[in-house]
């Protein structure tokens, strides 16, 4: 469930889907703001037209100016997980989910497999996505997908989130922030922005959505059929990856789910305080 200021503040440490644009420096800087922990930022490329990948370092000096160097940056090839999880046989998933957006969620998919991983082998109990207000209609941001999602993590002992979509935080909030700590958001209008995070061709598929408001529909059912599935891959490589780096996968796993739990707990003591003030208010009068 979607979490306010004052629970995000319960949270140890953290990674991020990360491409250094807007949206990804504004959940950097506004989560590092709340929690205390570690910053992990985690940025994928691929070999089918992922260009420009170095741009996403462009803040890095700037988010430890303000965080300090608690702040980390991983530039990560997810070619051959992507290729696992579906890249190779795209064109088959697409004649059986009915749509070419099985491309950028398969994409997305990869990138959670090895976030998992890192966040497994550095005890870490959260990631978050970047999607922001007024994005909801992607295949990467819809109800559905978040949900499932939250549940796949859920199982490693990782909470997944969206902060600006919990805290209803648009594009030009997101600059405003961004230029509150002297950082150059780049240029933007409404939903279209031109940060400084590397190009995906493929994801030029997605430009009438953001520039003009044009919106795909995606079929609720086909996207959690799909990510149902992926979810068998993403399993096996987790667990093989990390079998293979000397790791066991289940004590990884319940280490995390120690942590995930203490800060269940410090949530709900939070919850419970706010529920008592509102209750003692509400006597009052």
């Amino acid at each position: 469930m979607p979490l306010t200021v004052d629970e995000y503040a319960c949270l140890e440490s953290f990674s991020v889907l990360y491409s250094g644009g807007l949206d990804s420096a504004a959940v950097a800087l506004l989560m590092g703001g709340m929690i205390d922990g570690g910053i992990h930022l985690l940025t994928y490329r691929h070999d089918y037209g992922a260009l420009f990948n170095e741009w996403s370092r462009k803040h890095n000096a700037d988010l430890r100016r303000v965080l300090g160097e608690r702040v980390y940056h991983h530039l990560i090839d997810l070619t051959e997980t992507w290729n696992e999880v579906g890249a190779k046989r795209m064109a088959r998933d697409m004649v059986k989910y009915r749509g070419h957006w099985v491309c950028c969620l398969g994409c997305q998919q990869s990138m959670a497999t090895h976030t998992i991983i890192y966040n497994l082998e550095h005890n870490i109990s959260n990631t978050f996505i970047c999607s922001s207000v007024g994005g909801e209609y992607a295949a990467m941001s819809m109800s559905i997908t978040r949900q499932t999602n939250i549940e796949t993590y859920a199982k490693y002992g990782v909470r997944y989130n969206a902060p600006l979509m919990d805290m209803g935080i648009g594009k030009n909030e997101e600059r405003r922030l961004m230029r509150a700590h002297d950082i150059e958001p780049g240029w933007g209008k409404r939903r279209s922005h031109q940060g400084f995070q590397p190009i995906c061709l493929i994801g030029f598929q997605h430009a009438l959505d953001i520039v003009f408001d044009w919106h795909t529909t995606y079929p609720p059912d086909r996207v959690e059929e799909f990510l149902v599935d992926k979810a068998v891959i993403m399993d096996r490589i987790i667990r093989r990856t990390l079998a293979e780096r000397g790791h066991d996968p289940d004590e990884l796993i319940e280490r995390n789910l120690k942590v995930y739990e203490r800060e269940e707990a410090a949530i709900e003591a939070v919850r419970a305080a706010r529920a008592n003030t509102i209750t003692q208010r509400r006597v009052r009068r």
